[in-house]
This record gives structure tokens, C-alpha cells and sequence, in this order.
């Protein structure tokens, strides 16, 4: 029997703790303005603290824009997107795209090759035949499965002179597992071109802090307990200037007779990633790296997913395995404050 479960994680994926916050007016005449739309699929939230409220909402909705334009311009079920445009084109044409769109795919070809093949943006046929959150969720037929995965050679796209080409006729691009964090670094990139210095940006738990906070109190960054339809933090870490991302087996899903079957998609099987994971957080300079690899990580399971890790700079990593140990980079050595007695830090 087919049971359909969707669940919507938004600021839950990782909780932005600000107790000494609530009040509108902070230290230093400060005022805390708040703004929230539904973009790229998800619940999002922008807090700045500026001089004024007035020049706090109008940065908060120049970065919604600029939101909005990316979402416009990368999502692969939006009509005349320059994604939509490839997908269509697949097999015949090449076409010319947005400077933000060439730079992502450029991004997503460079990790393709970084994270081994577990990172791919031309996915896309796996990810529609699952149709995971979507009207048609279910689990395909093995022969459906092998098929699709003649169909996410990353070799079938080619990018020049500013244009894109699919040349597999059956090959579909998608851009969902990088566009978020892109989206993430240019609103931040707008809000202080406006003249904000301290804030955070959260879309749907790609999140992003900046500044200092005006009471003087760290950025602390909850993360959730990777339990479905759990709302509970089981540890909190200490940010400035960065990004924190994370991936779960818990935030999209349905089940089929009995069982469950996440988002995660590892490319190699063509189905979701099992390797003991079930939540992976990044901590990065940019939340683009953090999207990516954090989707990586997950579906190269805990040793390799390290070691990926270990190796790359400026990147460090949280990670949750099935029997509830917290495995951390060695740059995250007791930066992780462990809140539920239930999970045990190992390393």
C-alpha cells in the first residue's frame, strides 16, 4: 500500500537560537526587522538589524527579489526558465544563458568531479522518475531505474561560449541540490551592498550569519534532531561570517508498502542513499559549497565522506550516523555543543 508523506522543513533544518533577541530594539539603537516569503520551494526568512526599519525592509525585499530572480531563471519546473529552456532543447540546440545560470552549472560540473560522481545537476530523469514530493511519487521498476541512468552522463553537457547543451535527447538538468545556496550568498551579497552589517539569511535551512550580533552574544546555530517531524535541537554550534547547510533522510519522503524512501538520490544505485547517515551539516564561507556538499557527503557515506571533507579548505562537517554517534572534521574538534543525551560525540 502507498502512503504519500511530505513534510515541509523550514527554519526547523536548523534552528537559529536568538533567546536574547526578541525584543525590536537592541543594544546600540539597532533595530531587529524581519521578513519572510515562499521562494524556491521553501519557507524563507531574512532578519537584518540596521538604523532604521525603513531601510531594513527595503533591503530585505531587494534580497527577495534577487531571490526570486534566481528561482526564475534555475528552476527546473517553472516554465521558461533557462533550465526549463535546456531541458527542452536536449538533443538539439544549444542555449544561450544568464550569467548567474552559467556560473552554477560551471559550479555543479567542478563537484561533479570533486565529490566522485555523487554530486550530478544532470540528474534530473532519476529525480522525475521518483517524482519524490510530487503527484507521481513511487517506487520505479529496477529496469526503469537502470534505464534512467543511461541519462546522467555529465559528459552529455557541454558549456561554451556562454550557451548550454544537452546532447543526450533524454537527459534532464536539474539544479535543485546547488541553486538554494547560490540563492543564499547573493542575498546576503545584497543586504550588505545596502548597507546592512549584521543579519542572517535562512532559506529553508540553508542559512547564512553575518555581522556581529548587536547585544554582543554569538551567532548560535541549532541543529535539528534527525528524527521525522521532530522539532527538537540535539546540538548547537557557534558561527561568524559563515554558512551552516544540512541534508537529511528525514526531509522529504514517502512510504510504499511499509517503507520509507528519501529525497537523497544516490546516483550510482539510481536509488535513496543507505550508507548509515542520517543527517549531514556543513559549516563553509559559502552556503553553494555548503548545499552541495552536504547532499555529497550524505550519499558517500561516513569515511569517504570525511575524508572529502578533510581535504577541501574552509569546509568543515557534522555528521549524524543511524545509531545516533556525531562524527566531526577535525576543525569542528569541541566547537560542537552536544543538547540531547541521546546522541554521543565520538571524535
Amino acid at each position: 500500500m502507498k502512503k504519500p508523506i511530505k513534510i515541509l522543513i523550514s527554519s526547523l533544518l536548523l534552528m537559529i537560537l536568538l533567546s536574547s533577541l526578541s525584543a525590536c530594539r537592541s543594544s546600540g539603537n539597532l533595530q531587529k526587522v524581519d521578513g519572510d516569503a515562499f521562494v524556491l520551494g521553501t519557507f524563507g526568512q531574512i532578519r537584518v538589524f540596521t538604523s532604521s526599519e525603513a531601510k531594513g525592509k527595503k533591503a530585505i525585499d531587494k534580497a527577495f527579489k534577487r531571490i526570486t530572480e534566481i528561482e526564475n531563471t534555475m528552476s527546473a519546473s517553472l516554465p521558461n526558465t533557462d533550465v526549463a529552456k535546456i531541458n527542452k532543447s536536449a538533443g538539439k540546440s544549444p542555449v544561450k544563458v544568464n550569467p548567474d545560470t552559467l556560473f552554477v552549472i560551471n559550479k555543479g560540473i567542478e563537484y561533479e568531479k570533486v565529490t566522485k560522481g555523487t554530486f550530478n545537476i544532470t540528474l534530473g530523469s532519476l529525480i522525475e522518475l521518483w517524482g519524490i514530493g510530487k503527484d507521481w511519487q513511487k517506487v520505479p521498476t529496477l529496469q526503469e531505474i537502470q534505464e534512467a541512468q543511461k541519462h546522467i552522463d555529465i559528459n552529455q553537457l557541454e558549456v561554451k561560449d556562454k550557451k548550454v547543451l544537452i546532447k543526450d535527447p533524454q537527459m534532464l538538468m536539474d539544479l535543485g541540490g546547488i541553486a538554494k545556496g547560490y540563492a543564499v550568498d547573493e542575498a546576503v551579497k545584497v543586504l550588505k551592498e545596502s548597507g546592512i552589517k549584521s543579519g542572517f539569511v535562512n532559506l529553508g535551512g540553508d542559512i547564512y550569519v553575518f555581522g556581529d550580533k548587536p547585544d554582543q552574544t554569538p551567532w548560535y546555530i541549532g541543529i535539528q534532531k534527525p528524527v521525522i517531524e521532530s522539532s527538537t535541537v540535539m546540538a548547537r554550534v557557534n558561527l561568524y561570517n559563515q554558512s551552516i547547510v544540512s541534508s537529511g533522510d528525514y526531509e522529504r519522503y514517502f512510504e510504499e508498502n511499509d517503507v520509507r524512501y528519501h529525497h537523497i538520490i544516490d546516483p550510482a544505485t539510481g536509488y535513496p542513499s543507505d550508507g548509515g547517515i542520517v543527517s549531514v551539516t556543513i559549516i563553509s564561507d559559502k552556503a553553494i559549497d555548503g548545499d552541495v556538499l552536504s547532499t555529497s557527503v550524505f550519499i558517500l557515506g561516513l569515511e569517504e565522506g570525511l575524508e572529502l571533507l578533510e581535504g577541501l579548505d574552509g569546509i568543515e562537517g557534522v555528521i549524524i550516523t543511524n545509531d545516533n554517534s556525531v562524527y566531526t572534521t577535525s576543525g569542528m574538534a569541541n566547537k560542537v555543543e552536544i543538547l540531547d543525551e541521546s546522541y554521543k560525540l565520538i571524535n
